[in-house]
């Protein structure tokens, strides 16, 4: 139920693809967002591209909103939230999926445990957990080291320390530009035998959750493209 006082920070999900928006027209979902006039977002563009997507006669231009530019100064998000939080609930969303995930959202929330604010999650699609419920490896045992480091060397040597014999499922996630070039550097440092999922574009039609060996996807010579994609490794 949509709480509409002072001091509250709703952490908002984005969709994944064009198939996440029809899930998230639910009446319990639109009721929430349409009173939201306040929001920290990754990109106001997609955010409002977002909200006009959904119907719901939300009115675009009374929309305030912070936008998390790739440098943006945190004294002035601090600044704009310590104002906002008091006139009203503020929404936080990321460019996909649940905020807080490997993207400034972790901020927002902090922030708001900090000034003493009530941090309410909403339901929505998570490429993350989405992809871990498909790929049939270990779901009780795993770890998100969200993005892989740029550098081929220190990600190698990562691939290295991951025990053949241990049950921990490993997901990572990847920009779409770089989603072949990390396929490729996990098949030539990973044991043939090692199963791999590639969760890729998720919620989209051309879309595609494949759980296999490495060499079996050696064999398939698989291209991504510039999609977004989750990769998971695990133990036969």
């Amino acid at each position: 139920m949509f709480v509409s006082e002072p001091g509250i920070l709703y952490m908002i999900p984005m969709p994944l693809g064009p198939e996440s928006l029809p899930e998230m027209q639910h009446p319990v979902f639109t009721a929430c967002v349409t009173q939201i006039r306040i929001w920290v977002a990754e990109n106001a563009r997609t955010l409002r591209r977002f909200l006009s997507a959904l119907q719901a006669g939300i009115s675009i231009p009374e929309l305030e909103i912070f936008e998390l530019e790739r440098n943006y100064n945190r004294k002035d998000l601090e600044n704009f939230l310590t104002e906002k939080t008091r006139l009203g609930p503020v929404g936080m969303v990321s460019e996909a999926g649940i905020p807080g995930m490997a993207d400034p959202g972790s901020e927002v929330a902090a922030w708001g445990h900090a000034h003493n604010c009530r941090v309410i999650p909403v339901t929505g699609p998570s490429s993350v957990f989405l992809a871990l419920s498909a790929s049939g490896l270990n779901g009780q045992d795993f770890h998100f080291h969200g993005y892989p480091p740029i550098d081929e060397k220190e990600m190698k040597a990562r691939l290295t320390r991951i025990s053949a014999k241990s049950p921990t499922t490993h997901i990572y996630i990847e920009t779409p530009y770089r989603s072949d070039r990390f396929l490729q550097m996990l098949l030539h440092a990973l044991p043939a035998h090692t199963k791999l999922c590639i969760a890729a574009e998720l919620h989209a039609s051309d879309g595609f959750i494949r759980t296999q060996t490495v060499a079996a996807w050696k064999l398939s010579g698989t291209v991504i493209g510039k999609r977004p994609a989750v990769f998971l490794l695990g133990t036969p």
